[in-house]
């Protein structure tokens, strides 16, 4: 039997956790690199005063790849999908019925007879709609194609935003964008009891159960390579040798390590990345006023509103974590005192009087989503980074930015999976099954 393949992953994210898994699970010698003392990256969930709070609103799809590797992996994280009924839409300062099934749709005063009897038929047809949806037209372009009324479209970006984290729909490819939301309306997400740090617990324990290394507190200075892979090199001068390194870096990160930004493909990919971002604020309250207003859409602007713990294990006994976002453009920096107003206006929408139950509050003004935005002009999800460092053997990555397959934590653990899977065979012989 051949030798088994060394394997260097370098970050310790869901991406990197996950890749380290699949890679000793497949047969190799695995050391794992993150510079924090702690893994997880943005899935770190904190605890304070018996709450749990996520970097931002979390939610995992349950028809997704990442659930498909978690469950390959023996990880099943418990939780429950939120409520689909009884959500509000938000426009021009009022509430009404978030149309989401036949009564609502009925009742709803955001949209007029003629924009409800379209919504409806359009509604039959998301599954078709995502199949025929074209990479490379924005979402925008197809709702302008397929959508005669101004409020209908108004909705369904909404929903676009709300399932794809994206607020620039002019510039989401149709064909990514109606994947998200047709996942979104079939399968649905699930809310996690804990938080996304059973996810990176999990993920841990299975990296220490196949015999991974984890170097926590390491920072990585740069790959070494002469065209083929030859190992990293460490803040200290350490060398490490290895035979392939998966980068579970953001673009940045990892074209630094890489001829120092010079390789042409991460730099290609620095310059082309349009990240998703978005202003959070995680409110813990002692009760929720109203508990029957948990959700809340922003239609006329990009908000979002949660009672995350109404579906998750996330607050103590009476209280509620809330969640309130609003998705970014790509040059929109909005002051705290602008986010504040905001936010505290649509919270007095939905909770009147949840000022006299504040535990605390954490605002995140601006909040990394995902590395990239698939892109109409680049051809959508196939337009994103290979997981392969061309001009270089054995090098790969992983990420939300990478190959072209889903979104988010989707797109995080399937080239993971496949950038483990290859980094693996990097000697060219299989070593387990």
């Amino acid at each position: 039997m051949a030798q088994e393949a060394t394997v260097a992953v370098v970050g310790g994210g869901l991406a990197g956790l996950a890749a380290a898994v699949f890679a000793a699970r497949s047969g190799a010698r695995v050391t794992l690199f993150e510079r924090m003392s702690e893994a997880g990256g943005r899935a770190r969930t904190r605890s304070e005063h018996g709450f749990l709070f996520n970097m931002g609103p979390h939610a995992l799809y349950q028809g997704g790849p990442a659930m498909a590797a978690l469950r390959e992996l023996g990880i099943e994280p418990a939780g429950k999908p939120p409520a689909t009924s009884g959500g509000m839409a938000y426009n021009a300062g009022q509430l009404h019925a978030l149309p989401g099934g036949t009564v609502s749709l009925l009742t709803t005063g955001l949209l007029r007879v003629v924009d409800k009897l379209e919504l409806a038929s359009l509604m039959t047809q998301i599954p078709k709609l995502a199949a025929e949806a074209r990479a490379d037209e924005s979402y925008d372009e197809l709702l302008l194609r397929t959508v005669r009324s101004e409020r209908v479209r108004g909705l369904l970006r909404a929903l676009a935003r709300l399932t794809s984290y994206a607020a620039m729909t002019e510039l989401l490819s149709a064909q990514a964008g109606m994947a998200q939301l047709a996942s979104g309306l079939s399968s649905g997400v699930r809310y996690l009891d804990g938080g996304w740090q059973v996810l990176v617990d999990g993920l841990e324990r299975r990296a220490r159960e196949s015999g991974v290394e984890l170097r926590h507190g390491v920072k990585v200075e740069r790959v070494t390579h002469d065209g083929r892979v030859r190992g990293l090199e460490l803040e200290a001068g350490e060398r490490v040798a290895a035979d392939a390194v998966i980068l579970a870096l953001g673009p940045g990160e990892a074209s630094e390590l890489v001829d120092g930004g010079r390789n042409p493909l991460l730099a290609s990919a620095v310059r082309a990345c349009v990240p998703l971002r978005a202003a959070c604020l995680d409110l813990a309250l002692a009760k929720l006023p109203n508990p029957k207003r948990l959700f809340a859409l922003g239609i006329d602007r990009p908000l979002y509103f949660s009672v995350h713990s109404a579906a998750a294990r996330l607050a103590p006994e009476g209280g509620a974590l809330v969640s309130v976002a609003r998705y970014l453009g790509a040059e929109e920096s909005p002051s705290r005192a602008e986010l504040d107003a905001e936010f505290e206006t649509l919270l007095d929408a939905m909770q009147p009087g949840w000022r006299a139950h504040v535990v605390t509050r954490k605002l995140l003004r601006d909040l990394l989503v995902a590395h990239d935005l698939p892109q109409a002009r680049r051809g959508g999800l196939a337009g994103r980074a290979s997981g392969a460092v061309t001009g270089i053997s054995g090098l790969f990555l992983a990420g939300d930015w990478v190959g072209p397959e889903a979104m988010l934590a989707d797109a995080s653990l399937a080239s993971a999976r496949l950038a483990a899977r290859a980094a693996a065979g990097a000697r060219g012989v299989r070593v387990a099954a």
